[in-house]
């Protein structure tokens, strides 16, 4: 069974049992921080976004997230979505239809130029991330079998199954939304998603697990948060809220726990649970939550690049 964590403080970091992420959510999983595999899919510890109380118990220590040397980012983000066994379960809620026009809309955003100000200094050259107009890489309804409960090494074979389907992209996060009555063990109930990275032959992927957040118990992962906007419904809001806050954590730190983290976890963890809005992305308008600004050591919705 997976245990969240929530770190306090930064005396607690050093003592985490192996097994625990230094983030400030993190979550241990049978093999620690070995690989788990699955056949071949080799599956890292995936960084896990806590349940909205949860969230909520976090009193950060300062709304600053270091930058580890080294660490790599993503530069030109472009996500690929893979919709996993929802034709045979089906999709009451449209979450499909929500999460295809949300990733369409959300590039070249006041929110999205969040993570422009975070960045990767490889061999001596220093590469920021990029807010494209167009990160939406396509969509791609997988009527495989799927397990009732898949474990991560599961979805990281179905984000290697979307590498095919779409072709690898290094800029690419493979995002695995999982079937209605069908998530990982403990999802609502320790976390509400998170991400992580396997391989293509020797090339990194990352890739994220959305599960069907209304399958979550109410008031965990973001159902109702606020009144919703006119383009979703407030059963629905948890998928914006937690389709936002892996799509940043996954190009700041798609290697998890190598580039941008903090005792208490990635961009997205410190700010869960403040400050839910209705963001604007040209004309549409969805469910998010703010994430961490460097550059003003806050929970922002928006960024303006000086």
């Amino acid at each position: 069974m997976k245990k969240i964590v929530l770190v306090a403080s930064l005396a607690l970091s050093s003592a985490l049992p192996a097994g625990c992420s230094q983030g400030g959510v993190s979550a241990s999983i049978p093999n620690g921080l070995a690989a788990a595999s699955a056949g071949s899919v080799l599956a890292p510890q995936p960084h896990y976004a806590p349940t909205i109380p949860a969230a909520r118990a976090i009193s950060p220590l300062s709304v600053y997230i270091p930058y580890h040397p080294g660490g790599i980012i993503i530069a030109q983000p472009k996500f690929y979505l893979i919709f996993w066994g929802y034709k045979k379960y089906g999709d009451p809620d449209k979450l499909q239809p929500l999460l295809e026009s949300y990733t369409q809309s959300m590039g070249g955003s006041s929110h999205n130029n969040i993570e422009t100000q975070y960045y990767q200094t490889i061999d001596g050259k220093t590469t920021y991330i990029a807010n494209p107009s167009n990160q939406y890489g396509g969509s791609w309804l997988d009527n495989a079998p799927i397990p009732k409960s898949p474990s991560d090494p599961d979805v990281a074979a179905q984000a290697l199954k979307g590498v095919a389907h779409f072709g690898y992209n290094a800029n690419g996060v493979y995002v695995v939304m999982t079937a209605h009555g069908h998530s990982e063990a403990d999802f609502g109930t320790n976390w509400c998603s998170y991400h992580s990275n396997t391989y293509y032959g020797k090339k990194l992927v990352p890739y994220a697990n959305l599960p069907y957040m209304p399958d979550a118990p109410a008031g965990k992962c973001g159902a109702n948060s606020i009144q919703p906007p006119s383009d979703e419904s407030g059963i629905d809001e948890g998928m914006t809220i937690f389709a936002g806050h892996e799509y940043g954590e996954s190009i700041t730190d798609p290697d998890p726990y190598t580039a941008w983290y903090g005792v208490q976890g990635e961009i997205g963890d410190y700010c869960i649970a403040q400050d839910i809005q209705n963001d604007p992305f040209g004309s549409k308008s969805y469910t998010m939550q703010p994430m961490v600004s460097d550059a003003t050591e806050a929970c922002v919705q928006s960024y303006s690049p000086s």
